[in-house]
């Protein structure tokens, strides 16, 4: 490990754990959206908060590890995860999987789109997919972060 990296990741702690906060605030409120007997659900805003998830957690993870460039300001996930995939690579040796991209690419569009009436067709299935990928992406920051935090003590 790189001690530039150590000293990032020693900076950024309040910072970090603010976006995981967020994050895991938006996820929370998804789930909670899709479960009440609320009908119709607003499918929607809960993919709305399941992009916003995915978005913060990986913000969080740029923030942690200290990623080059500073903090993208787009929604695009898959850009985000861009953003940390070399230094995970070349400093960690993590590799991010095509399906995490997946799970992102299936998720941005509802970081603009659902904020406002439009013709974009959302059902459950595309709710409870928001929701399984939004926990992928929340789940694998997480877990690297963990790890990585570990690797420094």
């Amino acid at each position: 490990m790189s001690d530039s990296n150590n000293t990032a990741n020693n900076n950024q702690h309040g910072e970090y754990t603010e976006w995981l906060r967020f994050s895991k605030m938006d996820y929370d409120c998804a789930k909670y959206l899709s479960d009440i007997p609320y009908h119709p659900k607003p499918f929607e805003i809960i993919c709305y908060h399941c992009q916003q998830a995915a978005e913060k957690a990986v913000k969080a993870l740029i923030i942690f590890t200290g990623s080059r460039g500073g903090m993208p300001k787009v929604h695009n996930v898959s850009f985000l995860l861009n953003q940390i995939k070399d230094i995970l690579m070349s400093d960690y040796q993590i590799e991010i999987k095509e399906d995490l991209y997946d799970a992102a690419d299936k998720l941005t569009p509802y970081g603009i789109v659902p904020r406002y009436p439009s013709e974009m067709d959302i059902d459950e299935f595309d709710m409870n997919e928001s929701i399984q990928n939004a926990k992928k992406i929340l789940d694998f920051a997480n877990k690297i972060i963990e790890l990585l935090k570990s690797d420094n003590t």
